[in-house]
């Protein structure tokens, strides 16, 4: 589908109060009003999604304030907790956040922590979750406060932060969502509520998504239980993509692509992905669908798609197309500058912006979004993969010149074999485990000084021991266009689940991980682990022990999966 010029459909939330008398109070059930008193009520935090993960943040984000806490900076007064991956340190979260210190008042937390919470339904003590503050990272008060409240022996420079003082009682502002990170490659997440009255703003699918970090079905197209790990044949990741059957359903199909991209740059990316796995599913189904019982049988195909799927078979159209807003192209056009997400389109939209030249002049932007704006039409335009491979091969030559047994792979779609690519994602290592240490500074000088990397948009994103650059690129010569690299340095011990992560595609990537789920296991572009402890409701408690994995295959078997070559992944 063209990118470009979808359309969004959205029937705006009807108002239940509407037809009351305008002195009429409202009413609300006790349910409600006991929801609206919040246990949450307390609680002032900032999700930081680097590692956790942007959507399972966006859930968080959402269920805190669903329970009456509230979403704010990690800079803005009066915040009591700043939600970090487990794996991130002091330091770290810190430099993401760009802030010298931890606010007065904030505790740095592991999002076990709110996982528990949110299980429990009540706020747990936070001392088992907390992360080790330096009393360099406290200010002048905090540090005496630490001090008096450590167990640790005098003189001792790290300490705990157990408790944080509370926000002042009374009044509490409504809540807010989080402003984006100002120094992330990530979209920004979407402040939307449900767009119409089909399902709860956060559902149980989705409480289950921030326990477990599996990323189910939304309510609406639940089409039941995961099948068993035994059977294979139900799992995309165990098939492959080259068997995919010819689209008997294209006419249902084309209709229910413009909702999903309607819903994605809306910012509901729940009920997009539920609209994906119904596409997918119809567009694999071996007939065309004839009756309502028979969409229903279709996995990944729930009852109120079912009923989309027949009002198109019975009339040719969808009813929900005559309900498109005339925000929807703007928005698109907004999110398609790189560095600005749904938020942020939405946000232009409100001040009255309508075209990229409006945005050019009149917009406040990141340095990432005037890159993005810049060249906007280049980013769009797909590149041949010849291209692709030309750039591969000058982020290798470059790389070889300081260590020449290392290894340099493009992924992405061009490792997947597509004829052409939307980005280059270069993947570095070397087998010897050490010579890769070093690279990733001198490489970025090197390839800047050759006048080949044009821009910067993230210099440095580090994940656990990997090393991630995103920026600009553009081969030497008349009429070449600037093209959007990633360039990744990781450890040999990681390079297979590596290679694996920034291949994927998505889908085949998220259809992995919920196998490694279900065997015991976790899988991310880091390490495949097993003997991963998780509580009565997929929390996971720890993260259990790294298996070893050379090759790709490695993963493959440990998971009971049959190999797939690169190009049998392209779901």
């Amino acid at each position: 589908m063209d990118p470009r010029g979808i359309l969004k459909a959205f029937p705006k939330r009807k108002n239940p109060h509407a037809n009351l008398p305008s002195n009429a109070p409202a009413k609300f059930p006790k349910r409600q009003e006991e929801e609206a008193r919040g246990w949450l009520s307390s609680l002032r935090a900032h999700v930081v999604p680097t590692g956790i993960g942007r959507a399972r943040a966006e859930l968080f984000e959402k269920q805190i304030i669903q329970h009456g806490g509230q979403i704010c900076p990690a800079q803005a007064p009066g915040v009591t907790h700043i939600v970090v991956d487990e794996a991130m340190d002091c330091e770290r979260a810190l430099r993401l956040l760009g802030l010298p210190r931890l606010p007065p008042g904030a505790q740095l937390v592991k999002s076990a922590w709110l996982s528990l919470c949110l299980q429990e339904g009540r706020l747990v003590d936070t001392a088992r979750f907390c992360i080790l503050i330096p009393s360099r990272y406290l200010d002048q008060a905090q540090s005496s406060q630490a001090d008096q409240d450590s167990s640790a022996p005098p003189g001792t420079r790290e300490v705990l932060l157990k408790s944080a003082d509370s926000p002042p009682r009374g009044a509490i502002s409504p809540p807010q969502k989080a402003d984006e990170a100002p120094s992330t490659h990530t979209q920004p997440s979407s402040d939307d509520e449900t767009s119409d009255a089909e399902g709860p703003a956060v559902s149980a699918a989705d409480l289950e998504v921030l326990i477990s970090g599996h990323c189910p079905t939304p309510n609406e197209e639940n089409s039941g239980p995961s099948p068993a790990p035994e059977a294979l044949d139900k799992w995309v990741c165990a098939q492959s993509s080259s068997q995919k059957a010819t689209n008997h359903n294209l006419h249902i199909t084309e209709k229910l692509e413009v909702l999903a991209k309607a819903y994605s740059v809306q910012g509901d990316k729940w009920r997009a992905l539920g609209y994906a796995k119904a596409i997918n599913a119809l567009k694999s189904f071996h007939k065309p669908v004839g009756s309502y019982q028979e969409a229903c049988s279709i996995p990944g195909v729930g009852k109120r798609m079912a009923e989309k799927v027949m009002e198109i078979l019975e009339s040719g159209h969808l009813r929900k197309l005559d309900h498109i807003s005339e925000s929807v192209p703007v928005l698109e056009l907004f999110s398609n500058i790189w560095g600005a997400g749904t938020k942020t389109a939405q946000m232009w939209y409100h001040q009255g912006f309508r075209s990229l030249e409006d945005i050019r002049s009149r917009a406040s932007l990141t340095a990432q979004q005037a890159i993005g704006l810049k060249h906007y039409s280049d980013f769009l335009e797909r590149m041949p993969r010849e291209e692709a491979a030309e750039i591969e091969q000058t982020v290798r030559v470059a790389a070889q010149a300081f260590s020449p047994g290392l290894l340099c792979v493009a992924c992405g779609s061009y490792r997947r074999g597509k004829p052409t690519c939307g980005d280059v994602d270069v993947l570095l290592t070397h087998p010897d485990g050490r010579s890769h240490r070093g690279i990733f500074s001198r490489l970025l000088e090197k390839l800047r000084q050759q006048g080949f990397l044009t821009d910067d948009l993230v210099s440095q994103e580090d994940s656990g021991r990997q090393q991630k650059y995103l920026g600009v690129c553009r081969l030497p010569g008349p009429g070449q266009r600037h093209r959007r690299l990633d360039i990744i340095v990781v450890p040999y011990s990681e390079f297979a689940c590596a290679l694996l992560y920034f291949t994927g595609s998505a889908h085949f990537n998220r259809s992995m991980r919920a196998l490694a789920q279900t065997k015991g296991m976790s899988l991310s572009e880091h390490a495949l682990c097993t003997a991963v402890a998780r509580g009565p409701q997929g929390l996971k408690m720890g993260p259990g022990q790294v298996l070893p994995t050379p090759t790709e295959k490695d993963v493959f078997q440990l998971l009971g999966l049959p190999y797939r070559e690169p190009a049998e992944r392209d779901w």
